[in-house]
């Protein structure tokens, strides 16, 4: 079910995997890769050595209806399903053959409000920094595997990291503005370069580097306190969220909110907590 397009230089190097698509209705990956292709079909990108794999749909039915996903969230599930009994398991076990045969993954993702670029470092040893430095983003965040050490939740790079590879989820920029596609391509494109798969990229400044410290899930009814946006600044203390029997989430320490979301389902991540790394 996912579609995929190789090129290979037939010359020895790395194998780099760029997913779009994982989350359905994020189209800032999905543009960038359709793009990409284009460029790589029209021979305007040729590879100098290695090889290369686009998965610019991974959830084509998710992506064709707009939604986020058809049964349950694919980036939380990247793991063998033996007995799969929905869509995304069943993409899952399709997925991490791919991931197998890279020697790295790049994930694009989209956010549903406005935001400055940012990557997630999930490995944080030099040689995945180093990659992450080269990318573009303004933002690098840090400790996301912290926040959900149960080990029920599998990402794409997490399952890649326990492979070997190096990983890195990017999100681009706003899911409706099309002129993220560019940013993202960028991403791409860099990577590519980073790896010697084609010519060297010209250098970009290092991405201001933040830990993640907590996730707040929408228990219950409820609404921000004011209209957060992603990387606003708060003070210890201050009201974050108030749910509507007048319980009032507040800020630990200061800090910065990372992806807020006012409109989550009960049970779903309402917003992140940052401090600088």
């Amino acid at each position: 079910m996912i579609s995929t397009v190789l090129f290979d230089s037939l010359s020895p190097g790395p194998h780099l995997l760029l997913l779009g698509g994982v989350h359905g209705d994020e189209n800032p990956g999905m543009r960038a890769l359709a793009k990409l292709l284009d460029q790589l079909h029209a021979g305007r990108i040729r590879l100098l050595r290695g090889k290369v794999t686009v998965a610019a749909r991974v959830n084509a039915a998710a992506a064709k209806r707009g939604v986020h996903f058809i049964e349950e969230n694919l980036n939380r599930i990247v793991r063998r399903h033996d007995a799969s009994a929905t869509h995304e398991q069943r993409l899952a076990n399709e997925l991490i053959p791919l991931i197998d045969a890279a020697d790295a993954v790049l994930d694009l993702h989209g956010t549903p409000a406005p935001t400055r670029p940012f990557v997630f470092l999930d490995d944080e040893s030099p040689e995945n920094r180093a990659w992450a430095d080269k990318l573009g983003a303004d933002y690098l965040l840090c400790g996301w595997p912290a926040l959900y050490s149960d080990g029920k939740t599998v990402t794409t790079t997490e399952y890649a990291q326990s492979r070997g590879k190096r990983a890195l989820t990017v999100e681009v920029g706003q899911n409706d503005d099309a002129a993220c596609a560019e940013t993202g391509l960028a991403f791409a494109l860099r990577s590519l370069a980073h790896f010697g798969l084609t010519s060297a990229a010209s250098p970009v400044p290092a991405p201001r580097a933040l830990r993640l410290t907590r996730v707040v899930y929408r228990e219950r009814e409820g609404a921000f306190a004011r209209p957060w946006k992603n990387f606003d600044t708060v003070n210890e203390g201050e009201v974050l969220a108030r749910y509507a029997d007048g319980v009032e989430s507040t800020a630990p320490g200061d800090g910065v909110v990372i992806m807020p979301f006012e409109g989550a389902e009960f049970g779903s991540e309402w917003f992140y907590l940052a401090v600088p790394a």
